[in-house]
């Protein structure tokens, strides 16, 4: 019987294992990041049709949103993270909102934070009606975000099987 012996196996094991977390990167990162651009300018025009109201809100008669300012905070804030593996195959990118905007109070001596703001924007608080603006982008922008990964994906593997 005939017996085939790589010499160095283990480096070269080891270079197509680099080869293929490039490979992953590359490709899948493309695609996650474009559809991550696609939701999150949908969430940017859905953050323009929130709306606003600059006077206080009281449990009897709430605020129909936030303030004009608080809202232009939300649009300047929002941002995707860098691309993330959770360790079991997952490549994962968050959209969200970040720092803080200019309105300082006692409390909030840096500004409010934008997370906070967004998160009583979208679920409402006892003084200010919901408005759930993220919801609403995330499920307007799926179909779309999705047609975009697969199409992305497909296309990078086109070109690199045409490369080889």
């Amino acid at each position: 019987m005939a017996t085939i012996q790589f010499k160095r196996g283990d480096e070269y094991l080891a270079k197509i294992a680099r080869l293929e977390a490039s490979l992953k990167s590359q490709v899948l990162g493309e695609a996650i990041y474009g559809a991550a651009g696609i939701v999150a300018d949908e969430i940017r025009s859905s953050l323009e049709r929130i709306p606003t109201d600059e006077g206080y809100g009281t449990r009897e008669s709430p605020t129909r949103g936030p303030t004009a300012y608080q809202v232009r905070g939300l649009a300047d804030s929002l941002g995707i993270a860098s691309m993330q593996d959770d360790g079991t195959g997952y490549l994962n990118v968050k959209i969200g909102f970040d720092g803080y905007n200019g309105i300082k109070t006692q409390r909030w001596p840096n500004g409010q934070p934008n997370q906070m703001v967004a998160r009583s924007v979208e679920s409402g608080t006892t003084w200010m009606k919901k408005n759930p603006f993220v919801r609403k982008a995330v499920t307007a922008s799926r179909k779309r975000a999705l047609e975009y990964m697969k199409d992305s994906v497909d296309r990078s593997i086109e070109e690199i099987m045409e490369g080889d």
